[in-house]
């Protein structure tokens, strides 16, 4: 992640406007609890409301709608295609009445009168001969990873799979076999994808693609480890800071990018399945942070500006952030109206922020043509945001499309450099190709092969963990023998350097450039999610059976 701080957008000044919505749950102590609330508390102290509640204006605005259709569009339409109509009609008449003459002069004699008899009288059946109904088990498919109302087959499965496990067990940081002795089964596997994209960050999901993946216990206790050390810093107010990060940890130099710190800590809660209202050891802590993101954002004209008040060039990696972390948090808990409002919000403060001359992001929403790295991010966010129902404009992610073929070196779209111009990095060649696979590129595309072929070669960094975060994802979609070599090397080099002793045990000392501005949780953050790969997002490419011609799950 390039050096993060934002410029603030000419439309910033325009009134802020708090939305109605109601939080998922309500906070202890009688505070509010959702991600709007301070935004509307604000609005209650400023002024007081001089119009109709929103939700009336609503129907009214329906009603308006509904009397124009139905007294207006409906009788026009008519009126306007009676002719079709009329002949559509006939047409349909005349064609029953021929086939059904044509029937009756092809059927021999006795055929006719046994149907005429069925026509005309009503045959009861022997006893012998009553049809017996048999009852089938309704299959219910839950809205939500959490929804514990539902009682379904694939619930049912779901529960043998969990082997009893609670969500305070799983993810403790203490030894423990997490019962990945058994290989899981097509049939288990294809139960975690029928929930959706994040089925891998259910407590069974997890558990499931652990094994399949190539995670071990090993690794699941450094992440629970890394989890109760961002645990550990949180602040008070429910947000992290990159220049406040306890005892024994090395600060970043940035001190204003309060949404941005806090973005990338709820992004590891969440990658292991952690929500606002799941049950948990973690669930006051994301319920904090998302409240915080949302009291923060700036309503402009029907849009959430998320970059907060942070400083250099990190605006809209800030806005990507916060947006795939609202994103993430609405597809976990649909049934949050605040998220789903603020989310939509975001999405389309990402697509008006876009480039339309060469369809890239950079630093400032329109103004800067586009660069590689923050694109990544927003298209990361609009992903997210597609895979909990929220619309994106298809033309925004058509002129992304357009600056991926103008930012990459090779013909194929093999490689990619951080500017159109520049030579390609693997870095950047990681995050072009991952927003390939998101865009649609199917498993046996010769670039996408091409691509994986050259960063299995580099291999994993030691140092730099944003193209290991990248990278990783790639291969781990890609999968097969190339996603095996990869694993095995990167998941023990972050075990293996994450801090065991002291104040600062669970986290990771930075090793790049970036560890100047984000310090210890940027580090942190980004190894963290690394090492939640394997059921932070199911691969993109459905293989049970390590089909090397498997297709891309478009529709999940």
């Amino acid at each position: 992640m390039n050096a993060p701080s934002p410029q603030h957008h000419a439309t910033d000044d325009v009134s802020t406007e708090a939305v109605v919505g109601r939080s998922a749950r309500s906070g202890t102590g009688g505070k509010p609890s959702g991600v709007l609330a301070g935004l509307e508390q604000r609005k209650r102290e400023r002024r007081r409301r001089t119009r109709a509640p929103g939700w009336v204006l609503w129907i009214q605005r329906q009603g308006i709608r509904s009397r124009y259709f139905l007294k207006v569009y409906i009788p026009h339409w008519f009126r306007a295609h009676r002719e079709e109509l009329a002949s559509l009609v006939l047409t349909f008449v005349l064609h029953i009445i021929a086939f059904a003459l044509m029937a009756l002069w092809v059927l021999p004699p006795e055929t006719t009168e046994a149907l005429f008899s069925l026509v005309v009288t009503r045959q009861e059946p022997d006893d012998e001969e009553l049809i017996q109904v048999i009852e089938l088990a309704e299959i219910v498919q839950p809205e939500s990873l959490n929804d514990l109302d539902a009682t379904s087959t694939l619930k049912q499965m779901l529960s043998d799979m969990s082997d009893g496990l609670t969500s305070d067990q799983i993810n403790s940081p203490e030894d423990r076999d997490f019962a990945m002795d058994l290989e899981p089964t097509d049939a288990q596997m294809e139960s975690i994808y029928k929930q959706g994209e994040f089925g891998g960050r259910s407590q069974a999901g997890r558990q499931a693609a652990l094994k399949k993946f190539g995670g071990t216990a090993e690794s699941e206790k450094a992440v629970s480890s890394g989890l109760k050390w961002l645990q550990s810093i949180q602040r008070e107010d429910g947000s992290w800071s990159f220049a406040s990060q306890g005892p024994g940890a090395k600060a970043g130099r940035l001190r204003r990018s309060e949404v941005g710190a806090t973005s990338l800590a709820l992004l590891c809660f969440l990658g292991s399945g952690h929500t606002h209202t799941s049950d948990g050891p973690y669930r006051d802590n994301v319920e904090r942070g998302l409240r915080f993101i949302g009291q923060n954002a700036k309503i402009v004209q029907g849009s959430a500006d998320l970059r907060g008040d942070s400083e250099g060039n990190s605006g809209m990696y800030i806005q990507g952030l916060a947006t795939i972390c609202l994103s993430e948090a609405h597809a976990l808990e649909r049934h949050d109206s605040d998220l789903e409002k603020l989310t939509t919000m975001a999405v389309t403060f990402i697509e008006r922020a876009q480039n339309l001359t060469d369809g890239g992001w950079r630093y400032r929403p329109r103004d800067d043509a586009g660069d590689m790295s923050v694109v990544g991010w927003q298209l990361m966010a609009l992903y997210s945001a597609k895979a909990g129902r929220i619309r994106v404009d298809s033309s925004s992610l058509r002129r992304a499309r357009d600056f991926l073929r103008d930012v990459q070196t090779e013909k194929d779209g093999s490689r990619y450099a951080y500017m159109p111009g520049q030579r390609d990095r693997p870095s950047m060649t990681a995050v072009g190709l991952l927003c390939r696979m998101y865009l649609g590129w199917r498993r046996d595309n010769e670039g996408l092969q091409k691509g994986v072929k050259h960063l299995a070669a580099v291999g994993p960094s030691r140092k730099d963990p944003y193209y290991n975060y990248y990278a990783t994802q790639v291969m781990h979609h890609f999968g097969g023998d190339e996603w095996k070599a990869w694993n095995s090397v990167l998941r023990e080099h972050l075990v293996s350097t994450q801090i065991k002793e002291g104040p600062a045990a669970g986290s990771w000392r930075p090793t790049d450039h970036h560890g100047d501005s984000g310090g210890q949780l940027y580090q942190t953050a980004l190894s963290l999610m690394t090492l939640e790969v394997y059921y932070r997002h199911l691969p993109l490419y459905r293989d049970f059976a390590d089909d090397p011609d498997a297709e891309p799950l478009a529709d999940r």
